[in-house]
């Protein structure tokens, strides 16, 4: 640790460069806003076009999500009242390889919430709800001599939950998405990964599903899957790597239950949405980053009461 550790201060002026990098892009979207309609408590990892070079990585991620909704006045039922929630999610996450056939992942997010429910201001700040995800290699062939370079992951994990919840809140009674900072239940994730690169354009298609159960109260969040396709390009110079990168991104989520013990299904929860996603990863050496901008082109949530905004997600990591 203490190697990895120097190497890490002796290449900081690598590191500085990435930082202002992401820094840049992600100022050029800094007034977007997106959302996971469940709220951060309840949202998905996926993994994305994963680093290579090296079999370890520790990183950190950075996501702003929000969404604007309607609902009926608790004064006046025939009037609307306006919701909104932004979310900003901070996550550490990385790889660990066990021999060459095994890769675990790990997140642990912290998350800073602010919302408004009918004039009423919310904020919740808080670590959120940990993920651990083994994953196995089913498929590689990246020799130098192999035209068609292929890898596929499968595998599956768990959500803890870590995260403070407390309890069903106004919006969770009404379908929207809460500002809390975990679920307070037990979800169970299955994904796969695959990509495949001839010379150097390729394709990366990855989903999770992720199986909830009921928490203490006995709400129970909708199940939930996320898939993605990707197209990229690698292009490469002495020790410095930049993949630009676009695709679609479509969610699913299923409705939540009020009371799962007696199966009081919420009909205004639950939903979907397709997202136009693009962006880029950049390497030096060790070091990398990535910057992802998506844009709903097609929703339905909470009956229509709930717009999506567009979703920003910048990342560090570490490679050794």
């Amino acid at each position: 640790m203490a190697v990895l550790f120097n190497t890490f201060i002796q290449n900081t002026k690598h590191m500085k460069f990435l930082i202002l990098i992401t820094a840049f892009i992600a100022g050029l979207g800094y007034n977007a806003r997106a959302c996971e309609l469940c709220g951060c408590s309840a949202s998905s990892q996926y993994l994305g076009i994963l680093p290579e070079f090296y079999k370890q990585f520790i990183g950190v991620q950075y996501q702003y999500t929000s969404f604007t909704a309607k609902q009926p006045s608790l004064m006046d039922p025939s009037d609307n009242e306006s919701a909104y929630e932004f979310n900003s999610t901070y996550q550490v996450w990385g790889r660990y390889y066990i021999g060459n056939k095994v890769q675990l992942f790990g997140f642990l997010p912290y998350h800073m919430n602010t919302g408004a429910d009918g004039g009423t201001a919310i904020k919740t700040n808080g670590i959120g709800d940990a993920s651990v995800l083994g994953n196995i290699v089913v498929f590689r062939r990246d020799a130098d001599t192999a035209v068609w370079k292929q890898t596929l992951l499968a595998g599956g994990g768990v959500k803890l939950p870590t995260g403070k919840y407390t309890g069903v809140t106004t919006l969770d009674e009404q379908g929207l998405p809460n500002v809390q900072a975990g679920t307070g239940s037990w979800d169970f994730i299955v994904n796969a990964n695959y990509t495949i690169r001839y010379q150097k354009v390729g394709l990366n298609a990855d989903a999770s599903y992720t199986m909830t159960t009921a928490n203490k109260v006995d709400y129970k969040y909708g199940n939930r899957l996320n898939t993605g396709l990707l197209a990229f390009y690698w292009w490469q110079k002495n020790n410095v790597s930049l993949l630009p990168q676009a695709g679609v991104r479509y969610e699913y989520t299923l409705h939540d239950y009020d009371n799962y013990e007696h199966k009081w299904l919420n009909e205004s929860s639950g939903g979907n949405i397709v997202f136009a996603t693009a962006g880029v990863q950049a390497y030096i050496k060790r070091y990398g980053a990535k910057v992802m901008y998506s844009i709903p082109v097609s929703q339905h949530y909470a009956n229509g009461d709930v717009t999506v905004q567009p979703r920003l997600e910048t990342s560090l990591f570490f490679l050794f």
